[in-house]
């Protein structure tokens, strides 16, 4: 079985492409794209960032989970690159633990100013909200670095390097996310 890493952090952290440059670096591997799953509303879609998003979150995220442990049931590292909070991926640990997958999680933290100038640049991307930017990076700031929340503080290395960091981490070991003995009904809201 393939192991899962999730590459997280807030919008302008580099999640993308650090995740894209990691499964570059893998041999064999998948990228999961969460932001895909989200943005798959047509009509009455809500920005997933806002609290009211929550009824059309919650099936998405759990999509983009259950694409993940399928992924990781072939002989494949799957590189998810989203946002996704501890719950979350304590749930992805147990649904992959029931596949015979491990799962390690990576949280980039450049600067807030950083994220916020990345995510002011950005073209052709449809998240542009510095609010919601500032409360993203304050709560995966708040975290900490528990089991299997490892923060990457970052500053202006390449995403090549700070996959190459990701790598140097999971060969330590200290990104492994432990899986609770069962996943929460209902799913975690990534």
């Amino acid at each position: 079985m393939g192991d899962v890493v999730v590459v997280t952090g807030p919008p302008g952290s580099g999640k993308s492409a650090v995740g894209a440059a990691l499964a570059a670096q893998l041999d064999p591997s998948v990228l999961v794209e969460a932001d895909w799953f989200f943005g798959r509303w047509r009509r009455g879609g809500i920005a997933p960032w806002l609290p009211e998003a929550a009824p059309q979150t919650g099936p998405a995220g759990r999509a983009a989970l259950a694409a993940t442990v399928e992924y990781a049931r072939s002989d494949a590292w799957v590189v998810y690159d989203g946002v996704l909070h501890p719950a979350a991926a304590r749930e992805l640990a147990a649904l992959a633990r029931d596949a015979g997958a491990v799962v390690h999680r990576a949280v980039l933290l450049p600067p807030l100013e950083v994220c916020l100038a990345r995510v002011a640049a950005r073209t052709g991307h449809g998240f542009d909200d510095p609010a919601a930017t500032r409360a993203m990076h304050a709560a995966f700031a708040a975290e900490g670095d528990g089991p299997g929340d490892e923060t990457l503080r970052t500053t202006d290395e390449t995403p090549g390097a700070l996959a190459a960091r990701v790598r140097d981490l999971l060969r330590g070991g200290v990104l492994r996310v432990p899986a609770p003995d069962r996943a929460p009904a209902g799913g975690a809201r990534p």
